[in-house]
């Protein structure tokens, strides 16, 4: 069973390379570990146990989602995140400057609303929500994505950011 789920998230992120144009430098050279971070002209590797965890509700303890930043390009800010939830929850309303982009990697079925139309996205499925978009999402307990924000990890809120009521949310039966 592992076997088959690291061989799933190893054949995404692969995908998630491709589309985000990062392909010609991961493929660039072997980077063997304890090596220095990446540069623009190197690849960049991150194992598992290299991520740093960032509680998105603090107050929720380890019931919080969490995310860990995988690469922020300084020059066109595009930054990829990878997202888990260890219980469902609701993101509410929101916008981008620019696309961003969900790929999902394990956990069921994810629900995003946007412009009064549901998109219901199944593992290794694929979101992108043009800029300036509103939309909101419900991602079920166990979840992980990695998320392509092309305008950075920046999120324009219009009914304020994560809060505890947002945990142990579900979609409602029709979009609002």
């Amino acid at each position: 069973m592992k076997t088959n789920l690291f061989q799933k998230t190893r054949t995404t992120l692969l995908l998630v390379a491709i589309l985000s144009g990062a392909l010609p430098q991961v493929m660039a050279a072997p980077v063997k570990s304890g090596e220095p971070a990446a540069t623009e002209t190197a690849p960049l590797l991150i194992n598992p146990g290299q991520l740093k965890w960032i509680k998105t509700i603090p107050e929720a303890g380890d019931r919080s989602p969490e995310y860990a930043l995988l690469r922020s390009d300084p020059k066109s800010k595009l930054t990829m995140i990878f997202f888990r939830t260890p219980v469902a929850v609701h993101i509410k309303p929101h916008t981008h400057d620019l696309a961003e982009t969900h790929v999902i990697l394990v956990g069921g079925t994810h629900t995003f609303d946007s412009n009064g139309v549901r998109y219901n996205v199944e593992n290794g499925g694929f979101f992108r929500a043009p800029g300036g978009v509103l939309h909101e999402a419900w991602l079920p307990a166990g979840s992980q994505t990695v998320n392509i924000l092309e305008s950075g990890w920046v999120v324009n809120w219009l009914k304020g950011g994560p809060s505890i009521e947002d945990l142990d949310q579900y979609p409602p039966a029709k979009p609002h």
